[in-house]
């Protein structure tokens, strides 16, 4: 999460140049994402007959497969933050996590890419949870997705491709997930230093397991999406589309100007897997992608939704009841 800064040129302690960078920053957040969507759908009008041909003679079936592999990510996320919390020392029951979770869905398509982050933090603070914790838990959460997208994305890339181009990067982004990785447990108990307690390693590796889990899950809803249209005529294996999928996700996260990376995740992975075609026609239907996410999303927000429901209505019936009784008596 980024500070919002009034703008005031004299803060205590920051020096006018950081000033100006975090308003640079923050201005090319603002226009970087509608200029991302703009050029995507500029690709989408322009390939438009070569898209319909592709989408036409898709196998759509497979789509909701994508759609249901998908849903199956923000079951686990409740698993990461009950494990997280509970090497802290507080025990949140995996329901009222995943209420918190799924309850914030909607709020990650809130421009800005932070406000799902912010809703949980909030709720966390509620349960109990300090500001060191709860900065542990954001820590965990960011630093572990983009380093084992690229461990387990950057090494498969490089050994099909070779060390060249995309090859070279995704070797090096491996790399530098591998030391994320070694490197986070120090921080963690750097950070946790003062009230004299670290960090277990049976919960780390037990975090970095729950994210690696998802992420395949993740990279397998992408290789059932890319097959429903055969017609895009890729020679990859579904190891290295997978592979594609976690290492252009990690490039799209890192590039911090981006918001959930969009606009940098399709350019990646179009121009991985475009071959000899055309990069902004893949990038365009590459974009389609981020529907699945959103329909899944939804389909697990609406379930949960339903089902609150459900149990406010039996409460009500079992209230009723017990009125009814007592006016009796």
């Amino acid at each position: 999460m980024h500070d919002q800064h009034s703008g005031q040129p004299s803060q205590p302690g920051i020096s006018p140049a950081i000033t100006l960078a975090r308003k640079a920053l923050r201005i090319a957040k603002l226009l970087f994402t509608p200029a991302a969507v703009a050029f995507l759908l500029y690709f989408a009008w322009e390939s438009r007959e070569s898209l319909r041909e592709v989408v036409a003679s898709g196998q759509l079936k497979r789509l909701p497969i994508a759609v249901l592999l998908w849903s199956l990510m923000p079951l686990l996320a409740p698993l990461f933050a009950q494990t997280v919390f509970r090497a802290l020392g507080h025990r949140f029951s995996y329901r009222r996590l995943a209420v918190i979770h799924i309850g914030n869905l909607p709020a990650r398509y809130i421009p800005g890419g932070i406000w799902h982050t912010v809703g949980r933090v909030t709720a966390f603070s509620d349960l109990g949870a300090g500001k060191r914790d709860i900065a542990v838990f954001v820590l965990l959460e960011n630093v572990l997705a983009v380093s084992l997208a690229f461990v387990l994305g950057g090494p498969l890339v490089a050994l099909y491709r070779g060390l060249t181009d995309w090859g070279l990067i995704a070797a090096l982004a491996g790399i530098g997930g591998t030391l994320g990785l070694t490197s986070l447990p120090w921080l963690l108990n750097h950070h946790l230093a003062r009230r004299r307690k670290k960090f277990p390693a049976r919960e780390y590796l037990m975090c970095a397991g729950t994210v690696a889990i998802s992420w395949c899950i993740g990279a397998t809803a992408f290789v059932v999406f890319l097959t429903a249209f055969p017609d895009l005529d890729m020679r990859f294996s579904a190891l290295e589309t997978g592979a594609t999928y976690l290492f252009a996700w990690g490039m799209g996260f890192i590039a911090f100007f981006a918001p959930q990376g969009i606009g940098v995740f399709e350019a990646v992975a179009g121009d991985m897997i475009s071959g000899t075609g055309s990069i902004g026609n893949v990038a365009a239907l590459l974009a389609g992608f981020r529907l699945i996410i959103l329909l899944s999303d939804a389909l697990v927000w609406g379930m949960y939704q339903l089902g609150r429901m459900a149990v406010q209505r039996r409460k009500r019936v079992a209230t009723n009841a017990t009125r009814a009784g007592t006016e009796r008596n």
